[in-house]
């Protein structure tokens, strides 16, 4: 037994040392096992979570799909219901272990009292931040209880909004929660009740990094300049070390001598000879593999992963000749910004999935998209919004979560909006698709243009304090958190920045031309009002004639249908479909509400076509159209090109032409020939110019020697053409317009005279 013993503690020794030390963060999920109940009511549902109630009591057979048919006015109590979801757990052993416990919601919609084993921890009043709380000294080894207790939504709005004084536009305004929920010209009101993102508990020791993310300062081929910013928590006054890498180089590393609670710091650092990320059809869209490590003693305490990439962002608003020029740079290049306004995917936000937003933002790509417009009156996107969007090389206009109304401007209002501007700048701040933070949507617009004062009988002084809490909030607190916690994204602080009654719309800044819909102004008006950057303009249409036979549920379709009817928004939204429809199809006799369908998207494919041919052959005047809007929330007519379901309308296909990176067109005036590029090489070819009669018989011909420089639009006259039109019947012939390099086809073009043809 003597000669056995020194081996016995020879190999007790060894297994000691080939044990894992634990992690010093540890996290315990909490997404499943959850009891939904109504209070009153005989409803007690298992769900996990995220969970909406709505989404829940559909999925348990207890409500119908509030999609289909006309069921939204049954639904509408959900939100005035008291609900209660609960959870009994058992803590993991090493998160008891540890000196720190936070339980973390990602997100509450909206208005809900949190307690753990009988203690309440919070009150929730903001969809668009996390909620956390210590509850070291709260947790139990076995049976936790978490509850969280939803109180009636719409009466505790409906009192906040008629305590406040002075009274203001909108009641969606004293919550934060997402406006388009309580009803737009294109969406239902759902609003929804439940725990919308992921719960847990996470523990640690020392210190942990609540956030790790980089940004670029400056960048070329040769060299980048790189910021790490870090939020670092931690427990005592102590030195740490952090360090980030990109595969097996280390990039930069730094002793932190930090006092105990949350602190912000930064790490600047450089690359050479760095892959640039450019938009998509100006480059490729490299991503870095990126850690950050922070060590206490050499010992690991946090790291956090994630990819992100180099490319710099520049948005240009200078007096002009005309104005004031407003435009972006992409790594010191101008960029003509080709896209549409984005609004969530779902009325029911945790049906969003990232499958169907994938296959939604690749037809975007597929259409030559090189930015998006995150429209700020719906919730802003996931996580797998911004990688897709980085892996597509799709800029992000990222509205802050305001839109059409004025807001209140108490203490703990703007101190709510002052926590949620950080956490979402801190969130998604690596993504190099987040191009700019726009403090929201027409809400400047509104103030200056729509007679709030007016209409709600502000008095000076009302009026005075009002203003005073907007240029608190959006002059203030959202440019302070972008710039804190950030530093290299622009701020804009509302879209648009002049309304499109004012001449100066036109001639500077971001311009919504809304004349030809609300105006019910003729399409041809699209050409006469181009701004410097057209960020919002659009017609309706219908979806596809398979959504509405879908939404229907064997109900006989036509425009008088109750069903169609239930899923249109706005007030006059069917009429204006029809008189456009007469107007510009006249002698259009549709034998069923199918050819109907089909006609309106020949509409709107045709309005929008006026439209970005006037602001991209206006080019550089003109630097970016961004219609309204890309896609839907839920089965609607509107103003997209792809409907709820995922199918593209004619405008979707339409897109693929007029937002090539190099567009063919006539000009309507003189016909002298654009040839508008978004490419960054020059362009040596040829242009052929074809009159042809509606048997394809060529009537005229002529070719045009095209020089140009990168990313130039250029008008040339064609010998010949104008005398041909001119003494053509137009309704009789169209004009066929190629551009070759060599034996290379580079754009073609079929310019009609009339809006029927497809």
């Amino acid at each position: 037994m003597k000669k056995l013993l020194p081996l016995i503690l020879l190999a007790f020794a060894f297994s000691a040392c080939q044990q894992v030390e634990k992690p010093n963060v540890v996290v315990q999920s909490l997404n499943q096992g959850w009891t939904l109940t109504g209070d009153t009511l005989d409803i007690n549902m298992q769900v996990d979570v995220p969970s909406v109630v709505q989404q829940s009591l559909y999925e348990n057979g207890i409500i119908p799909h509030p999609y289909l048919g006309t069921v939204e006015n049954q639904l509408l109590w959900i939100s005035d219901h008291p609900w209660d979801y609960m959870l009994h757990f058992d803590a993991d052993k090493d998160l008891l272990e540890k000196e720190s416990v936070e339980l973390v919601f990602e997100g509450i919609d909206t208005y809900a009292d949190v307690s753990l084993n009988g203690e309440k921890l919070f009150f929730s009043d903001n969809q668009f931040r996390a909620w956390k709380h210590e509850v070291k000294d709260l947790l139990k080894e076995k049976d936790n209880l978490l509850e969280v207790h939803f109180i009636r939504y719409d009466s505790t709005q409906l009192a906040l909004y008629e305590q406040h004084q002075p009274k203001l536009p909108e009641k969606y305004a004293v919550s934060r929660k997402a406006p388009y929920q309580h009803g737009w010209d294109w969406a239902p009101k759902y609003k929804n009740v439940g725990i919308w993102k992921p719960v847990k508990l996470e523990g640690w020791n020392d210190a942990r990094l609540e956030n790790a993310y980089i940004v670029t300062q400056a960048a070329n081929e040769e060299k980048a300049e790189l910021m790490l910013h870090l939020v670092v928590e931690n427990e005592t006054d102590c030195t740490y070390e952090v360090g980030v890498s990109t595969g097996s180089t280390t990039l930069a590393s730094r002793t932190l001598s930090l006092s105990k609670g949350r602190q912000h710091t930064v790490l600047p650092f450089t690359i050479d000879n760095p892959q640039l990320w450019w938009p998509n059809e100006m480059g490729e869209q490299p991503l870095y593999d990126f850690e950050v490590v922070l060590k206490k003693d050499n010992r690991v305490l946090d790291s956090k992963k994630f990819k992100s990439s180099i490319r710099t962002f520049e948005m240009v608003d200078e007096p002009d000749s005309i104005g004031r020029a407003f435009y972006f740079k992409v790594n010191g290049v101008p960029m003509y910004a080709k896209g549409a306004n984005y609004v969530p995917e779902e009325m029911i936000e945790t049906w969003i999935n990232a499958d169907n937003t994938l296959h939604l933002l690749r037809q975007a790509k597929d259409a030559h998209f090189n930015m998006l417009r995150v429209w700020g009156g719906g919730i802003y996107p996931s996580d797998d919004f911004f990688n897709i969007c980085d892996s597509l090389g799709i800029l992000v206009w990222q509205d802050f979560m305001y839109a059409g109304t004025m807001y209140p401007f108490d203490e703990a209002f703007l101190e709510n909006a002052r926590i949620e501007a950080e956490e979402q700048v801190r969130r998604l701040a690596s993504h190099p698709s987040l191009a700019l933070w726009c403090g929201g949507n027409e809400i400047s617009e509104g103030y200056y243009n729509w007679g709030w004062q007016k209409s709600l009988n502000w008095s000076e002084e009302d009026d005075q304090a009002i203003k005073a809490g907007y240029d608190q909030l959006f002059e203030t607190i959202l440019p302070e958190a972008v710039t804190l916690y950030d530093g290299t994204r622009p701020y804009w602080p509302s879209s648009p920045s002049k309304g499109w009654g004012r001449p100066e719309s036109l001639t500077e800044g971001d311009v919504h031309y809304w004349g030809v819909w609300w105006g019910e102004l003729p399409y041809e008006v699209y050409r006469e009002k181009v701004g410097r950057f057209n960020s919002e303009y659009g017609y309706q249409s219908y979806p596809d004639y398979q959504t509405l036979q879908k939404i229907a549920q064997g109900e006989e379709l036509s425009k008088d249908a109750e069903v169609i009817a239930a899923h249109q928004k706005h007030a006059r939204g069917t009429r204006q479909i029809d008189d456009f429809i007469k107007r510009y199809y006249p002698n259009a006799q549709p034998k069923d509400f199918e050819e109907y369908v089909h006609l309106s998207q020949l509409s709107q494919a045709y309005g929008m076509e006026i439209a970005i041919e006037a602001h991209r052959t206006a080019k550089p005047y003109n630097m970016g159209t961004l219609y309204w809007q890309l896609n839907d929330a839920w089965p609607v007519t509107s103003w997209s090109s792809i409907d709820y379901y995922g199918n593209p309308k004619v405008l979707q296909e339409r897109l693929k032409t007029l937002f090539a990176p190099v567009l063919l067109s006539l000009d309507w005036k003189d016909y002298g020939v654009f040839v508008t590029s978004d490419l960054m090489r020059n362009i040596e070819g040829t242009l052929s110019v074809a009159v042809c009669d509606l048997e394809d018989n060529i009537v005229f011909e002529q070719k045009v020697k095209v020089e140009m420089d990168p990313n130039e639009n250029r008008k040339y006259a064609v010998d010949g053409l104008p005398e041909c039109l001119l003494n053509a019947d137009l309704q009789k012939v169209y004009v066929k317009l190629e551009l070759t390099e060599g034996e290379t086809l580079t754009a073609e073009r079929v310019c009609h005279f009339s809006a029927f043809f497809e």
